[in-house]
């Protein structure tokens, strides 16, 4: 557990190093998947797979905010398939990774305000 200690506060590298899995995470740790889970369960209140989800979710929202395919985004996360990644997106947050983009970019042009 001394170990995990020593990477507080670079787990969002380290889940992107580790590809968003609980199992690569814990060999990039040191420890056993089960002292992981023990020490998210501590300090994060949930799994680290939860936690890697999470993570993986919001930054494909960076990522469709700036453009890229959903296709491209998937694959890059370390989904298996596409409609893996939309199904996963839309549990998360009630939309599609499409809609998101779309709801995202259409608030955006009304913000902006012409000027004179």
């Amino acid at each position: 557990m001394g170990r995990l200690l020593l990477v507080k506060g670079r787990w969002e590298g380290l889940a992107e190093a580790a590809r968003y899995d609980a199992n690569e995470l814990a060999k990039l740790c040191g420890v056993s998947t089960r002292q992981l889970q023990r020490h998210f369960r501590s300090s994060f209140h949930c799994s680290p797979q939860n936690w890697l989800n999470e993570r993986r979710l919001v930054v494909a929202k960076i990522l469709l905010l700036s453009g890229e395919s959903v296709k491209k985004i998937a694959l890059d996360l370390g989904f298996k398939q596409p409609s893996h990644f939309c199904r996963h997106f839309k549990n998360w947050n009630k939309m599609t990774p499409s809609q998101f983009a779309i709801s995202h970019i259409a608030q955006c042009r009304r913000e902006i305000v012409p000027v004179d």
